[in-house]
């Protein structure tokens, strides 16, 4: 069972840096774009942001399950920080994944100032994740 929930972590956890780069190049392609195109990239982008955002709950759920199997709760510095980004990618995540759900149900599209800083944000905050991970379990 635990090797299953590694490989829907790890899975899930590609899903997302995958998604986040997709992501990007759409929303570059968008702010290059003109007419009718625009939406259909946006649209595009808020897809894959919510299915994103499900990664997030996934890697949620088997790395509690995984950290309680493994360590029985016990933290480290190391991991005290990955949780903190994690939390921190979770609350970016669902910022936009909130907005883009208004946007497609016809409210105030997102800023693209604002889109573009959250991206690089959520970009930072996940490889600090990854980062602290690797720093925990080494």
């Amino acid at each position: 069972m635990l090797i299953a929930l590694k490989i829907i972590h790890f899975m899930s956890l590609a899903a997302g840096i995958g998604i986040g780069i997709s992501s990007m190049i759409l929303g570059i392609r968008a702010a290059r774009s003109e007419g009718p195109a625009i939406g259909a990239l946006r649209s595009a982008q808020g897809v894959l942001g919510r299915v994103a955002f499900g990664a997030i709950i996934l890697l949620w759920i088997t790395g509690i399950w995984m950290w309680q199997a493994y360590q029985g709760g016990a933290t480290s510095p190391s991991f005290t920080a990955k949780i903190l980004f994690v939390v921190l990618l979770t609350v970016l995540s669902l910022t936009m994944t909130v907005k883009g759900i208004i946007f497609a149900r016809g409210g105030a599209p997102i800023n693209p100032i604002f889109a573009k800083r959250m991206g690089m944000t959520m970009g930072l905050t996940g490889f600090l994740v990854v980062t602290m991970a690797v720093i925990a379990y080494t």
